[in-house]
């Protein structure tokens, strides 16, 4: 993904704004039109008076950022970009949204360790301990949850948790990760010098000829293949609304990416592929790890996944119907 100015730079297009964009408190700031401004801050949204931000602010702003990186809003008018200190930016310009719509995603400012978030609560010990245990015996954690709920700060924490010796490869939409070790390669999606942007997938094929120990990121149903060819103790992430419906929602996209093998094969590469779930979810402006469930199986005449919370005995559980087709799962 090409960069844009710092964030610092765009105070003089966003008046009123400015205290916004230099705090490090506020994660989120969303440009729902003129005026029209929400917050996250500690995990909670809240409006913020803006009366001087108005269409012609907004658009100016719009142009401010797509220019740098050789675009126009009124010919791309939607556009993603990543700032020099690595926050995101998604802007919507008409005809695709009735006003010019900006989100700023603010760079994190500081990466908990996983007894970070078990001191705060985010993670109890016992799925810590069984993520650890996963990972030392060379099989996949696969990490759920919705925007936001924090996937990546999770990821960034069990990235810890991989031996210091091995070599890792990330793979990113964006580079969001904080890893802090000499052999790691990381590879960024959407690079590009043409005008075909460079897909996760063709990174996963890519990074299998560096000799990853260790393929850490990427959405699940890119990787999935990658996760069964031998390089256990990898990492990767999927959008779902709770644990079980993340291996449903895993075999649907591995289907829809092409060259789908048939469902009930999909689901069984899914079990020898993952043996754990961590789902995250946002609730109360708390992040935390509310499910963890260790995958134990598929059985094809139930269309149910074999499941059980780490350390219990497994059982079939459905997923609200969703086991018997890949297009009756919910995004």
């Amino acid at each position: 993904m090409k960069r844009a100015s710092g964030i610092s730079h765009l105070k003089p297009f966003l008046p009123g704004l400015e205290t916004l964009l230099q705090d490090a408190e506020v994660s989120e700031i969303m440009v729902n039109g003129p005026g029209n401004v929400w917050v996250e801050r500690a995990g909670r949204l809240e409006p913020h008076e803006a009366p001087a931000l108005t269409a012609p602010w907004l658009h100016r702003a719009a142009l401010h950022i797509a220019r740098p990186l050789g675009l126009d809003p009124a010919a791309k008018p939607i556009l993603d970009a990543r700032l020099e200190d690595g926050s995101r930016v998604a802007i919507c310009t008409p005809p695709a949204s009735p006003e010019v719509a900006i989100t700023i995603r603010r760079f994190g400012g500081r990466a908990f360790s996983a007894d970070d978030l078990v001191r705060m609560g985010s993670l109890p010990e016992d799925i810590l301990e069984a993520a650890r245990s996963t990972l030392a015996s060379r099989q996949n954690i696969l990490v759920s949850g919705g925007t936001g709920s924090g996937k990546t700060t999770l990821l960034n924490a069990l990235i810890e948790l991989l031996p210091e010796d091995e070599r890792i490869v990330a793979i990113e939409d964006t580079l969001e990760l904080r890893i802090d070790r000499a052999n790691c390669l990381r590879f960024e999606a959407g690079a590009t010098l043409s005008e075909t942007p460079v897909e996760i997938r063709d990174l996963v094929r890519h990074a299998l000829r560096h000799r990853p120990d260790h393929i850490v990121g990427g959405e699940a149903a890119d990787l999935l293949q990658a996760l069964n060819t031998g390089h256990g103790g990898s990492l990767t992430t999927i959008h779902a609304n709770n644990a079980r419906s993340a291996l449903s929602r895993l075999a649907s996209c591995a289907m829809q990416a092409g060259d789908a093998l048939p469902w009930e094969v999909t689901c069984r590469g899914v079990v020898d592929g993952i043996a754990l779930v961590l789902h995250v979810a946002r609730r109360g402006g708390r992040r935390f790890v509310e499910d963890a469930l260790e995958v134990c199986g598929y059985d094809a005449p139930t269309g149910h996944w074999i499941t059980a919370p780490p350390g219990a005995e497994p059982a079939m559980q459905p997923d609200r119907g969703t086991h018997t087709h890949p297009m009756e799962v919910n995004a």
